[in-house]
């Protein structure tokens, strides 16, 4: 709990204090080449994936089925848009993700491709610094850059310009 605190005094000194992202990306790009994505999986766990039509057709070509039968089993409508799709989960994650890998993984969507949005010179709505910190207690790449970008901007829990 200390740590999710931390966090949201974090994210809002970097509302204050209006840090580049690209030192950010670069720490990123460093966590990410020493981390294995298989041993955790969290982002397959607990994120909410929409697709787009060109998206379920790539899974199709790649499964072998028909668009309508990938839209009827493997996706259901967005709660948020509801002609959008978002691809089905259960308990253990994503129905594509088996024994922490993903069985789609060269057709898998833009959002898993690019997730956890830390490349160098991206700049989308899951890239943004603020919302790196929500997804930190998930994902070990997230987590360890923030802790080791915390330091560099000279973010201090309780200081008085933190």
């Amino acid at each position: 709990m200390a740590k999710s605190a931390e966090n949201l005094q974090f994210r809002r000194y970097l509302a204050a204090h209006h840090q580049r992202v690209e030192v950010f990306q670069i720490v990123a790009t460093q966590v990410q080449k020493q981390i294995d994505c298989t041993k955790c999986a969290n982002c397959c766990r607990y994120s909410v994936v929409s697709v787009r039509a060109a998206e379920i057709a790539r899974i199709a070509a790649y499964l072998s089925l028909d668009e309508a039968a990938v839209v009827e089993h493997f996706t259901s409508p967005d709660a948020e848009s509801p002609r959008a799709r978002t691809l089905l989960s259960n308990k253990k994650g994503c129905v594509f993700l088996k024994d922490n890998l993903c069985s789609i993984y060269p057709a898998r969507p833009e959002a898993c491709r690019n997730f956890p949005h830390v490349a160098p010179g991206t700049h989308s709505l899951g890239g943004r610094l603020e919302s790196q910190c929500r997804w930190a207690p998930l994902c070990p790449i997230l987590y360890n850059t923030l802790e080791e970008y915390k330091h560099l901007v000279g973010f201090r829990m309780g200081h008085p310009d933190s």
